[in-house]
């Protein structure tokens, strides 16, 4: 597989660019902000993987549309504006988009969705997430796609409210977010469903960033057998 790495100097980037050479791809790594590296001046890859930053959305999407070439995003904090760029774009390319790449966070969504369907009525619902101090957008895309998971399983209304008002009660069945940042914590994510008496935690703690990696190179797998259209983790774990 030949592959491109946009945003290769980063630390996810990097991992990215060691781990295709040591299981044997062609790779080619690329990042927005060296001025000696451009994508325009590399041969064209089959798929193009990219670990930088949202507002490198636009060059990364004018790249792959004119070139016609797959693409697998990883990166988060992207705008409504540039979430309906994405789903434009994924009308004339395959793109494969994950806030997380991790197996794990998968099975992670599944026991959430089912927990809610039990448990909503007479449980609050947490979601507590903690990354290491230099990410720069909080929640993280993986705590919003919990919350989106929650609200997707329940039968409830489920308002996600980003921290709780100092002057007032919980609200009845919100979500409570609640984002932690500091040291090198790689990510960890838990819902938590607390009852009367009782309560529940659900956690997925990533123990390296290589998992995030192992998962992209199965996107880019994946992503370039695939017509246009949008894809996700839970396309894959069918495959």
């Amino acid at each position: 597989m030949i592959t491109a790495v946009y945003g290769s100097h980063g630390k996810m980037g990097s991992i990215m660019v060691d781990l295709l050479k040591q299981q044997g791809h062609t790779v080619y790594g690329v990042d927005p902000l060296d001025p000696k590296t451009h994508l325009s001046d590399l041969p064209i890859p089959e798929v193009l993987i990219d670990f930088s930053h949202s507002s490198q959305l636009e060059s990364l999407l004018s790249y792959a549309l004119s070139h016609r070439v797959p693409l697998v995003i990883a990166t988060t904090g992207y705008s409504p504006e540039q979430e309906a760029d994405i789903n434009e774009a994924a009308k004339r390319i395959p793109i494969f988009k994950s806030a997380n790449y991790s197996y794990g966070i998968v099975v992670l969504r599944k026991l959430v969705a089912e927990a809610v369907k039990r448990l909503e009525a007479d449980f609050d619902i947490e979601v507590i997430e903690a990354h290491h101090n230099q990410k720069k957008d909080a929640p993280s895309g993986t705590a919003k796609l919990l919350v989106e998971t929650i609200q997707k399983a329940g039968s409830l209304d489920h308002p996600a409210e980003y921290g709780h008002p100092t002057d007032e009660a919980r609200h009845p069945h919100s979500i409570g977010v609640h984002a932690l940042r500091g040291g090198s914590i790689v990510g960890d994510h838990t819902v938590l469903f607390a009852g009367a008496q009782e309560h529940i935690t659900i956690s997925h703690q990533a123990e390296s960033r290589a998992v995030f990696a192992h998962g992209a190179i199965k996107a880019a797998q994946f992503i370039i057998k695939q017509h246009p259209g949008l894809y996700s983790m839970d396309d894959l774990v069918k495959e």
